[in-house]
């Protein structure tokens, strides 16, 4: 995505939790930036398939067919961007899964600014720098392997639950040796460091961005101890849940 004078937002609107929505085989002459605020999102384009939760963002360029729909069980809530760019051009469905907490915030705050009739004001220059965000790194699907992709798929969906690095390396295909070392060759860092970082990312978006109560967030993202689970956010975060909420 270049930084130029071209990119023109047209609307933004939000979908609320249904779990009958769905999109059929869309395709439009513009772009369009979709990001998670809750519940499981499923989007299909040709031969590309996603499962997107909270935080997840979605880009479908002008021109590509995609098909979305609400999850039964947990119902999505997003909002979508609707925007012109000439400079900008894709034969695909882009996916980003790194920035979930700034980009679930930032697009609430927009969505919110649209209700009082700012946008015209700013809006062009809040959703540039949203792409830039968005592509500040490479989209998951383009960069990690299908044994990283697998296994980050398989802690969101099972965050609530106890996960063991055993488990992991089993998803993966691996045994734990092979698969402890091409995490860490690929990530940076252990996959148990990994899905403590993923807890406490959803963790502290849940914590700023739902009223759900500090024990609940707990349990939804893996900690069955509230004491654990507060010296995990504060060494996170640098703050301890309560202060977290009251920003």
């Amino acid at each position: 995505m270049n930084d130029n004078d071209l990119l023109k937002l047209m609307h933004i609107r939000k979908i609320f939790p249904n779990s009958k929505w769905h999109n059929k085989h869309c395709t439009h002459p513009y772009h369009e930036l979709v990001v998670v605020i809750s519940g499981i999102m499923h989007v299909t384009g040709e031969n590309q398939k996603f499962e997107l939760h909270p935080g997840d963002a979605a880009l479908y360029p002008a021109g590509v067919k995609h098909w979305e729909y609400s999850d039964a069980n947990e119902p999505v809530e997003n909002c979508f961007i609707v925007f012109e760019d000439s400079n900008f051009t894709g034969d695909r469905i882009f996916v980003n899964r790194e920035q979930g907490v700034l980009l679930r915030a930032m697009s609430s705050a927009f969505y919110e600014f649209s209700m009082f009739g700012e946008l015209a004001l700013f809006g062009d220059d809040y959703l540039k720098m949203m792409l830039k965000i968005f592509f500040a790194n490479m989209p998951e699907n383009e960069t990690k392997s299908n044994v990283v992709q697998r296994v980050h798929s398989f802690i969101r969906k099972n965050m609530a639950n106890h996960i063991t690095l055993s488990d992991l390396a089993q998803v993966a295909g691996l045994s734990k040796y092979h698969f402890l070392r091409q995490y860490q060759l690929e990530c940076g860092k252990t996959p148990v460091r990994a899905l403590w970082e993923m807890r406490c990312i959803e963790a502290v978006s849940l914590l700023k961005y739902t009223n759900l109560p500090i024990k609940e967030i707990a349990f939804r993202t893996g900690f069955s101890d509230i004491k654990h689970f507060s010296r995990r956010i504060k060494a996170f975060s640098g703050k301890v849940p309560g202060k977290i909420r009251s920003l």
